[in-house]
């Protein structure tokens, strides 16, 4: 197959198709002519500011009509896009920024308190409404040498460790959307998928804004996911029939739903990934919906989906499906060394949509790829039908007394227990029996219950060395751009 950049293919069919409904957004539908039109405009801004070939644009907005018009534009002038989570502090975004060299950042209004952090560092900056160019007179920094092919440099952190800087290309990105739309049957021709989930992320990025854009989709797009009530109303108002989320935008759908707001029978799919789906969940979305969950798994290193649950009459629950068909798989030990099947090991993958390494970072690029695998750093099983299940994160699993606890399996324990909202496990080192079991829980607001009660429950469904030996209880926990509880921040206090 051959591709030269996204950007081609999307103005090719905004060309051929000027009509046809593109984006929903704050109760307007732009067709694709007029989205076409506001990246000629951000284009022309772009290029009047020297950024050319090679040069890398820092993005710090929420999802928006600008922001992939600016995403579009970059492109068009043989440029990288680097997007940031918009709701980062200020110095995780200008030290990502530094090191991804951009030559300029456009900032949504939101963000201005940017603007002085970037001046000290002498980075150019401008910026930008929700359906407009940037607005400043701004001049980039010199050209930098960027790597050909790339289209976005993304900054993750997976569960634990220092941020990484992923490089994806524009056939990695590509080979990866066509490929999702192969394998999940449902989405057809003319859908309208929702797009709530941060672009700044892979997946809210490539599933959720881009895959529509190249295909013939549309896409309900919210800046935010809350408050829910508006999402719901978005959701009827555009007639999306197709959502892509996590589990907790779910649980907050769902709720939502329990308390009187309603969603109409027509949504076809609801596509879950970034964190394990809840049995429990699925079993209430079926309730309120009239449908389940097509679970999937991915990594940014995978651009990002490398599995996904295919429809609902061959879905296996407690999976995330078989592999795309463009990426290989296989299970190791700690050593690298192939397990057979069926047995529980690390996963490695490699294939047409995964990463050749880190963006100027040798040592880490040494540790995860190696003759062209990825380490994913995942324990997983797959089974005779090629359906992988997901037990932990390597980092993630605690050893108590030579005995592996996954966290997730205690997370899922305790959420069933009717006075927990939310729940994190991570493993204490001690002296004699290596680590124990630790749960930060956030209780509902009106049912704090005992930590007997809790102990109780964990005896009931768990094994002894399984069930939590601390239990703290808190009001939020450190979460990531898509809601996941961050256990490495746990782990460090």
């Amino acid at each position: 197959m051959r591709l030269d950049r996204l950007d081609k293919e999307i103005e090719s069919i905004c060309r051929r198709f000027p009509w046809d409904r593109a984006i929903w957004f704050n109760g307007v539908w732009w067709s694709r002519g007029a989205f076409w039109g506001l990246v000629e405009a951000v284009t022309e801004k772009l290029y009047d500011s020297g950024f050319k070939s090679g040069m890398h644009l820092g993005l710090v907005m929420p999802n928006c009509p600008s922001f992939w018009a600016h995403v579009l534009a970059a492109w068009r002038l043989g440029g990288a896009v680097v997007p940031y989570n918009h709701r980062e502090p200020v110095n995780a975004v200008t030290s990502a920024l530094k090191h991804a060299k951009v030559s300029m950042v456009v900032l949504s209004k939101e963000r201005s308190n940017l603007v002085d952090e970037l001046n000290r560092e002498h980075i150019p900056w401008g910026l930008a409404l929700y359906d407009a160019p940037f607005k400043e007179s701004v001049q980039a920094l010199p050209e930098y040498p960027g790597q050909e092919g790339v289209a976005v440099i993304f900054y993750t952190s997976g569960t634990g460790g220092k941020p990484k800087a992923v490089p994806l290309s524009h056939l990695s990105l590509y080979m990866n959307a066509i490929s999702c739309i192969d394998q999940v049957e449902p989405i057809k021709d003319g859908d309208i998928l929702l797009n709530a989930l941060p672009n700044s992320h892979v997946l809210g990025f490539s599933i959720c804004g881009l895959l529509p854009l190249l295909l013939n989709l549309s896409q309900c797009m919210l800046s935010s996911f809350m408050p829910v009530k508006n999402v719901l109303e978005a959701i009827r108002s555009s007639e999306a029939n197709v959502l892509v989320g996590v589990p907790m935008m779910y649980q907050f759908i769902t709720s939502a739903l329990s308390k009187g707001e309603s969603l109409p029978r027509r949504i076809k799919a609801a596509i879950s990934g970034g964190d394990k789906f809840p049995f429990a969940l699925d079993e209430i979305l079926e309730k309120y919906l009239g449908i389940g969950v097509l679970e999937g798994y991915g990594l940014t290193e995978a651009s990002p989906v490398v599995a996904v649950n295919r429809s609902y009459s061959a879905r296996k629950l407690g999976t995330v499906g078989p592999a795309l068909p463009i990426v290989e798989t296989k299970v190791c030990d700690h050593e690298g060394k192939e397990l057979p099947k069926e047995h529980e090991g690390v996963l490695w993958i490699r294939g047409a949509s995964v990463a050749d390494g880190y963006f100027e970072d040798d040592g880490l690029t040494g540790a995860f790829f190696k003759d062209g695998w990825f380490n994913t750093g995942d324990i997983v099983s797959i089974d005779d039908d090629g359906y992988i299940r997901l037990h932990s994160r390597e980092s993630d699993v605690i050893m108590v007394g030579g005995f592996k606890v996954f966290p997730e399996e205690v997370e899922e324990i305790l959420l069933k227990h009717p006075s927990v909202k939310e729940a994190a496990v991570i493993g204490v080192n001690q002296s004699m029996s290596g680590q124990i079991v630790k749960a930060f829980i956030v209780p509902k607001l009106d049912k704090q219950p005992a930590k007997r009660d809790i102990w109780s429950h964990c005896r009931r469904l768990l094994a002894s060395y399984k069930i939590p030996k601390i239990i703290e209880f808190v009001d939020n926990l450190p979460k990531t751009a898509l809601g996941k509880a961050k256990r490495s921040a746990l782990r460090e206090g």
